[in-house]
């Protein structure tokens, strides 16, 4: 029996994360899962042997995002939507329940009975069935509650990371969800950040996650796990004090279904001269920071090149588009250089407070070019980087381009486009040109421009 329920739970967890990716965009949750040995399809005629049967309900952000109150949300608890999957010992959707108590059998699970036993498929009533949960459980039944199967979850995944790491100490860790399996060369499914590593310019790790220094870690592990047979894995965060042993880090707060493949506007160089649009493995939110300005901050996890495990800085701002609202730097380990003052500058929200007009600055570039620099999108205008053709607005509102303004001087664009932006005496477009047409005229005499 102990082997059965082994069985049994290990479907149910099989179950519960496929279930919990593909319903995280209907904005809804797992409320529980029930396992029932015999399971009768009231007036069809139909009965399930190791039925799975999952309740659905909306989830609490979906709530929360609908009340503007704590009155409308008590009433949005009270009047959300309860539905049901059906699911048979080998986790094939049997059959779906909306809110009414309606069944629709799926499609496919319809012609695999009907090719199995046609005669005994002939002989149900579909059309008559009607869906109804015992009111008591057998003897081999079993309903796990979402926490359960979260705790059982976590059980399991333990196993693999005491094993990744080689100690059976840890009880608990951080984690993230990856759908993608790294081939690692060598062994580089191993990562450890600094706990004092300065992240921002006025923040370090610790800073970030004040936990770290309450527990005196000082130093992060990131693992990766390949817990399922190659189809999906887990990247986990531990934290290790100074004595070596392995420490929670329970304020970085996993995020509904799986963040494989979003994607973030990376700097993808220490110094802010690359960024690009990159798909990360996962995601976790620092959950001791809160929401501040329409913001969240979180740790991104990707494999870089040759395998390593890279680890960002991630902030969003949750009022753009989901693919739009993410920007993110590297955070330095022992394969990872430091980032220059100006990335930290950039990504620190003491210094920079909202980050709103980056992205939207940044954003046209990367459709039109693929990347782009820091310079080209923080709030500096003068230290942009400009193409002989990009349009500038001037003061008066006329419009002009280096390749332009170029031929007003008598010298090249790349020329003229070099000068523009190795300026540093102007703040505006309009002082630059100024006073670059004012150098070339000193240097070559005056060719007659027009402005």
């Amino acid at each position: 029996m102990e082997k059965a329920n082994v069985k049994v739970t290990n479907n149910m967890l099989r179950i519960y994360t496929e279930v919990s990716k593909a319903i995280k965009e209907r904005g809804q949750e797992v409320d529980n899962i029930g396992y029932y040995k015999d399971f009768e399809i009231k007036g069809s005629g139909l009965a399930i042997t190791d039925a799975y049967i999952v309740k659905l309900k909306d989830s609490k952000r979906a709530r929360e995002s609908s009340a503007e109150n704590d009155k409308a949300r008590d009433e949005a608890e009270q009047r959300q939507k309860i539905m049901y999957e059906i699911y048979d010992e080998d986790s094939n959707l049997v059959a779906t329940v909306n809110e009414l108590g309606e069944i629709q059998f799926d499609e496919e699970f319809l012609e695999n009975l009907r090719d199995i036993n046609e005669e005994y498929f002939n002989s149900l009533t579909l059309d008559e069935a009607e869906f109804e949960l015992p009111e008591e459980l057998e003897k081999d039944d079993v309903v796990l509650t979402r926490e359960e199967l979260e705790e059982k979850q976590s059980e399991k995944r333990l196993e693999e990371v005491s094993k990744e790491i080689g100690t059976d100490e840890i009880e608990s860790y951080s984690e993230i969800d990856t759908d993608q399996t790294p081939t690692f060369e060598k062994l580089t499914n191993k990562q450890e950040l600094d706990a004092n590593v300065r992240v921002t310019q006025t923040e370090t790790l610790a800073d970030l996650i004040p936990e770290i220094k309450e527990k005196g870690i000082e130093r992060i592990g990131v693992v990766y796990s390949n817990y399922s047979k190659g189809q999906s894995g887990r990247f986990s965060f531990v934290g290790i004090d100074k004595d070596g042993n392995l420490q929670t880090i329970d304020s970085l707060e996993n995020i509904d279904g799986t963040t494989t493949g979003q994607k973030v506007t990376s700097i993808n160089s220490v110094d802010g001269s690359t960024i690009e649009q990159e798909q990360v493995a996962g995601m976790v939110r620092l959950g001791d920071r809160g929401t501040t300005n329409g913001e969240e901050e979180y740790l991104s996890v990707r494999q870089g090149d040759y395998g390593i495990i890279e680890v960002d800085y991630v902030r969003a701002d949750l009022s753009k588009p989901e693919d739009e609202r993410y920007i993110s730097a590297p955070i330095e380990t022992k394969n990872i250089y430091p980032t220059t003052r100006e990335v930290r500058d950039f990504m620190d929200r003491s210094k920079n407070t909202e980050i709103d007009d980056e992205l939207r600055r940044a954003n046209p570039e990367l459709e039109r070019d693929g990347k782009t620099e820091a310079r080209n999108i923080d709030d500096t205008a003068s230290n942009d980087m400009v193409t002989p053709d990009d349009i500038i607005v001037l003061e008066d509102g006329t419009e002009t381009t280096l390749r332009l303004e170029a031929e007003k001087a008598k010298v090249s664009p790349e020329e003229f486009t070099r000068r523009y932006n190795e300026e540093i005496g102007g703040n505006t477009p309009d002082e630059k040109i100024d006073e670059l047409h004012e150098e070339i005229e000193e240097e070559f005499g005056a060719p007659s421009r027009g402005r």
